[in-house]
């Protein structure tokens, strides 16, 4: 479970941010938290909002990149550019000549089994300057140290003795965490497989759309209770169809690959039509996609991150999907999930607590800002009540991150007040 993301120094945000799952004392839906053993609470949704360019995308990829830097810091010297000894692929705020010299910063508390780890480590595109690792119980309040690193200077903690005689074997480009990870050392497999665990999508990447429309999960044909609920979803959502077909088949270079199909009902009769599953409608396949990523992270109780959730979604499906993570009886393993939209439609009171909400506003400086409307304070210094209307509010632009636009007059010549005439 995600308790906390923080970054810095990250493409649009300068300063750090921060991202707390951990819910405030507000009392509106209770059912919309994650309660510890120890009595802690915790939200299973964070929606962000923002004008475009705003910098909202850049609070998914910030984790994008930690996940991915996790994931591949072992193997960064073989891919190095030869020409250049820029091997980390991280991109610093670039507005300021003191940022672009400075390392980015990257921290994530979570729970896993009981035990709330913190992470973190500071790099730039040439090195990693510092990493640390802490835990404790979520019964206790005092954290311990599992190993701290400065340079390629490392001290581990008695919980990681083991990792000792590996701390001679890290680069300048390799965390000790995926090394010692990658070597079955206990708690840096833990951290390691928390993050591999999480999913990240962005809807709002055509590229990516297009090829995740393709994707199909070999469970589809491996698991039939998985192929009937994914029918069930499809039919939950009002898709028109009644069921699917997977047919085994080749491709161009004559692989082995597969088609779906999807059935529906020939109106007046008892009969079936199939159709490529390609011909649906663009929301359809996305929708249908998107089922594998909420069937993982619900079974897993994980983090899944998605980038324009709202795009050629229907407001009601969005709020379709938000109310599957608030819902206990749907949602039994605490899964969250983390968006960015430009949805309206479902910010609302009925939806979401304050806390849920989150904002990113950039300032004339080019500088992105993460704030929760919980925490957000009118101009009269008093806080956001939770009877406002969400949407409308926000919309008039009360909360702040909503676009700033000036009158612009697409045709060369025209002036103020002067109207363009269509010529007959």
């Amino acid at each position: 479970m995600l308790v906390q993301f923080n970054f810095k120094n990250y493409k649009s945000f300068k300063n750090e941010a921060t991202l707390d799952m951990t819910a405030t004392s507000i009392k509106e839906h209770p059912y919309n938290l994650i309660e510890t053993k120890s009595g802690s609470k915790y939200l299973k949704l964070a929606a962000i909002y923002g004008a475009n360019a705003s910098g909202k995308s850049n609070v998914i990829e910030a984790f994008c990149f930690m996940h991915y830097f996790i994931y591949n810091s072992l193997g960064m010297e073989s891919v190095e550019n030869k020409r250049s000894k820029k091997t980390i692929p991280v991109t610093g705020f670039a507005f300021d000549n003191d940022s672009k010299n400075m390392p980015s910063e990257f921290e994530v508390f979570f729970i896993q089994d009981d035990t709330e780890y913190q992470y973190g480590f500071s790099v730039d595109q040439e090195r990693v300057h510092e990493e640390w690792l802490y835990y404790r119980k979520i019964s206790g309040k005092k954290y311990n140290m599992l190993f701290e690193r400065t340079g390629n200077n490392i001290e581990c903690g008695k919980r990681m003795a083991e990792a000792e005689k590996f701390k001679d074997a890290v680069d300048d480009n390799t965390l000790f965490l995926t090394l010692t990870a990658r070597t079955k050392v206990e708690v840096s497999k833990t951290v390691y497989q928390w993050f591999f665990n999480n999913t990240s999508v962005d809807f709002g990447n055509i590229a990516f759309e297009s090829l995740i429309s393709r994707r199909i999960s070999p469970e589809i044909l491996e698991n039939e209770t998985y192929k009937k609920r994914i029918e069930d979803f499809l039919i939950a959502i009002d898709t028109g169809i009644k069921g699917i077909r997977v047919e085994k088949t080749k491709d161009n270079e004559n692989k082995e690959a597969y088609k779906v199909y999807s059935r529906h009902e020939i109106e007046k009769s008892n009969e079936y039509i199939e159709i490529p599953f390609d011909q649906e409608s663009s929301g359809t396949q996305k929708m249908f996609c998107l089922f594998d990523f909420l069937w993982d992270v619900m079974k897993k109780g994980s983090v899944l991150f998605i980038d324009e959730l709202n795009a050629k979604l229907h407001p009601i499906l969005v709020r379709y999907i938000i109310n599957m993570f608030h819902a206990p009886n749907i949602n039994e393993n605490n899964a969250q999930l983390v968006f960015t939209t430009h949805d309206t439609f479902t910010l609302t009171r009925d939806v979401f607590r304050r806390d849920e909400i989150w904002f990113v506003e950039k300032d004339v400086a080019g500088v992105s800002n993460l704030y929760s409307l919980a925490e957000y304070k009118l101009e009269d210094d008093s806080k956001v009540r939770n009877d406002a209307t969400y949407s409308k509010d926000y919309l008039s632009g009360r909360y702040g991150a909503v676009p700033l636009l000036k009158e612009f007059y697409i045709l060369e010549g025209q002036k103020s007040g002067e109207r363009s005439r269509r010529t007959v």
